[in-house]
């Protein structure tokens, strides 16, 4: 097979990124420690959400248990921190390999579709956090896992973030641009169809699962190092799977922003219910996530899409973002098929 590697990147659509890059690695001589917090939150769960996207965005397979890959990667990576001289980051790339194997590990589920899948993943989910809640040896069990500070600190930890989502965002827009994305979306259009010309629904899927499932495992160590302390319900809650489909799905499904967008959204959005509506937040979650679907099923990016449609396109607005533009595009079968037998 060959791959076929994106065009460049636009400069309509690279240049504002760099400048939006260049901003925020300037920000913490400006920025005070609740708001650096808050950044470095955001920048984890932009990662873990463009990665679950690629599953449930590109894929077509909804998943809900992306906390187990999370999880995984947390604590793998905070025992290495705690029995080995192995520097943090070596420890975060081992705690994403080890959440990649353990995701090619549910890959029965993947001969499932639809809702069967993401049924699928809520057990898998639910069997992984009950697992690691009793194995006391390896988690600490409900007391959890304390960690040292990691050189250079919270700062550090805010690059170490930043550095992760900018990676993540441009593989996002690679893997979306290149062959294998044209593949995986025909793939999500039509499995049957995408397998009779000559595309590999299996080899793809436990693929993306593999990637998906590393980019999160690496998200779970920065974040056992960032808090310092980890524990099973968080690291592995259900609420923390719904999280991922949240922010996709108040972002845009399938696009490449979108998903940074609603985990921006996110993270500011669970701050305030966390401490307004402790007791009801996940409640509130799924009145969002109910409403959205209904209503606006790309996100943010559908909203902006149809007001520029609606203003007059490239006359008053310009031309989309090259990203959102391109995520929109729904590829056939035959075309990813004929782009894999060139």
């Amino acid at each position: 097979m060959r791959i076929a590697w994106p065009a460049p990147i636009p400069a309509r659509a690279a240049l504002p990124f760099a400048a939006a890059v260049v901003a925020l690695a300037l920000a913490p001589l400006v920025l005070d420690v609740y708001t650096l917090n808050l950044f470095t939150l955001a920048f984890l769960m932009i990662s873990g959400a463009l990665a679950w996207n690629w599953m449930g965005g590109y894929v077509g397979q909804v998943s809900f248990g992306h906390a187990a890959l999370f999880g995984v990667g947390g604590f793998v990576a905070a025992r290495l921190l705690l029995a080995t001289p192995l520097p943090a980051p070596i420890t975060w790339i081992a705690g994403g390999l080890a959440a990649g194997v353990f995701a090619l590990g549910a890959h029965p589920t993947l001969r499932l579709r639809g809702p069967y899948f993401s049924i699928a993943t809520i057990g898998v989910g639910e069997a992984a956090r009950l697992v690691f809640t009793y194995w006391e040896g390896f988690t600490g069990g409900a007391s959890g896992l304390s960690l040292p500070i990691v050189d250079g600190g919270k700062e550090a930890l805010y690059f170490w973030g930043l550095a992760l989502a900018v990676l993540v965002v441009f593989a996002s827009w690679a893997l979306r641009r290149s062959t294998l994305g044209l593949q995986l979306l025909a793939i999500k259009a039509d499995v049957d169809a995408a397998s009779d010309v000559g595309v590999s629904a299996t080899f793809y899927q436990d693929l993306v699962f593999f990637l998906s499932g590393s980019v999160v495992g690496v998200t779970g160590g920065l974040y056992a190092s960032y808090f310092s302390f980890i524990e099973p319900n968080d690291m592995f809650g259900f609420d923390r799977s719904i999280s991922f489909v949240l922010m996709c799905v108040i972002g845009g499904i399938g696009t490449v922003l979108g998903p940074v967008l609603g985990a921006v959204v996110f993270v500011l959005l669970r701050q305030f219910l966390l401490a307004s509506y402790p007791q009801l937040y996940l409640g509130l979650y799924g009145v969002l996530l109910i409403v959205i679907i209904l209503f606006e099923p790309l996100g943010l990016t559908g909203l902006y899409l149809r007001l520029w449609r609606r203003l007059g396109g490239r006359g008053r607005l310009g031309p989309p973002p090259e990203p959102l533009a391109a995520s929109t595009a729904r590829p056939t079968a035959a075309a990813a098929g004929g782009e894999e037998g060139r």
